[in-house]
């Protein structure tokens, strides 16, 4: 009998994948009703992909009037469900109507389910709140997820010492993470760096090269003038 029950609930997960997926395509080409029909459907069965699809839609107003209403409720039950994503849109929600310590607990939430954006915003409220114990964490915790702008705010940290020690090595290590990640301004300031003090024109030319095709204005006009030395890259 449970290997009938369990035969059962695999058939029924296997068809809800491909519903999803269905509606999902039938929302790529504008199809936006017949979609959210079967959003509505799934997300009646807790699918979590498929609430934070009508909070979506209900929020621009595809398919459907604009309903805020509605979005933050399904926003919130898709979040309820653990999808990360919504409990980050959900955040936005509640910060654009005022309500900020609600913002703060999605914020929190999504950030414990892996959403590098969700920490990243919770370390900026932090330092503005000069709570830099927690904004540290929070950098920390979505440079590990590998937010670029996290990790080079936190070199900048280290490099001026603000609410943690002046770390040069550390400050260095993140913004190598951050240039990894194509955050510009990263690979530039390291690209200063390797020239400026550490006289290695080979390394400052491989990073100066890699922000300037990351369209950093600055970092082209110091790489013309190191292509001028004929510096090779291998």
């Amino acid at each position: 009998m449970k290997k009938i029950a369990l035969f059962l609930l695999f058939f029924n997960y296997i068809f809800a994948i491909d519903d999803i997926d269905k509606a999902l395509n039938l929302y790529s080409v504008n199809k936006f009703e017949k979609a959210y029909e079967l959003f509505y459907n799934l997300c009646q069965k807790d699918n979590a992909k498929a609430c934070f699809s009508l909070a979506y839609m209900n929020e621009k107003g595809e398919g459907v009037s604009q309903n805020f209403q509605k979005a933050y409720e399904f926003y919130k039950k898709s979040c309820d469900l653990k999808f990360a994503k919504a409990c980050f849109n959900l955040a936005l929600v509640l910060q654009k109507n005022s309500y900020k310590n609600e913002a703060l607990l999605a914020f929190n939430k999504a950030c414990k389910l892996g959403d590098s954006s969700s920490c990243n915003n919770l370390a900026l409220f932090y330092e503005n709140e000069k709570d830099g114990e927690l904004s540290v964490y929070f950098y920390k915790k979505s440079c590990d997820l590998k937010h670029k702008e996290a990790c080079y705010k936190l070199a900048n940290l280290y490099e001026k010492g603000e609410f943690v020690k002046h770390n040069l090595k550390l400050a260095l290590s993140f913004y190598s993470k951050s240039c990894d990640l194509n955050f510009a301004e990263a690979c530039y300031l390291l690209g200063r760096y390797n020239q400026l003090e550490k006289k290695d024109l080979f390394l400052s030319k491989r990073y100066l090269g890699k922000a300037c095709d990351l369209k950093h204005k600055e970092a082209c006009a110091a790489y013309k003038e190191l292509n001028k030395q004929d510096i090779q890259i291998y």
